[in-house]
């Protein structure tokens, strides 16, 4: 029982403090107002407030749109080692063209998922991509980072949670599998 004399007292058979009863309409409103907040992705901080305070602080990305950028920085790094290479040796052309335009339709595929200014987390950026001496051996290199870009993407493929996404990536790496597979020499 509650002793009505002493505001701070308890309940023998609840355990609740006097005058905090809460009605089953309070238990759920308060009920659907965290759940609508779970689902739509809501949190009860507002990080818009540490952004303003920390601007320097990066907003983390969706898991989908993080691997988005990993996809495409990595696309991106590979086309312009492509592009080195054509420009050093013109006489390739023909050879690599089309992997230039693979390479840039998967851009285009992949730029409209990612956020301006966004950079892949978890990983540093690709290094500049140096073309080697000799036509044959630039080559030969440019397949191993092509080699390189067909197991990032079916990495990437594997932490997607989207499955259309995963099966998407998985595509691109194939594309630059089937590519390999006819590979100038």
């Amino acid at each position: 029982m509650v002793d009505s004399s002493n505001p701070g007292a308890t309940s023998a058979v609840d355990g609740t403090a006097a005058g905090s009863v809460l009605s089953r309409r309070t238990v759920l409103a308060a009920g659907t107002v965290v759940i609508g907040g779970l689902v739509s992705g809501c949190s009860a901080d507002d990080t818009r407030s540490e952004e303003r305070t920390n601007p320097r602080r990066k907003p983390a990305l969706a898991p989908d749109v993080a691997v988005a950028t990993a996809a495409l920085a990595e696309i991106t790094a590979v086309r312009a080692a492509v592009t080195g290479t054509l420009n050093r040796f013109p006489a390739a052309r023909s050879a690599l063209a089309e992997v230039v335009a693979m390479h840039r339709t998967h851009e285009a595929t992949l730029a409209d998922a990612v956020p301006d200014r966004a950079e892949p987390s978890g990983s540093a950026a690709p290094a500049p991509y140096v073309v080697a001496r000799g036509r044959d051996k630039a080559l030969r290199s440019l397949a191993i980072r092509e080699q390189q870009l067909h197991g990032t993407l079916d990495g990437l493929a594997l932490r997607a949670q989207s499955g259309d996404f995963a099966r998407l990536l998985a595509a691109m790496g194939a594309a630059v599998h089937q590519r390999l597979a006819a590979w100038p020499t």
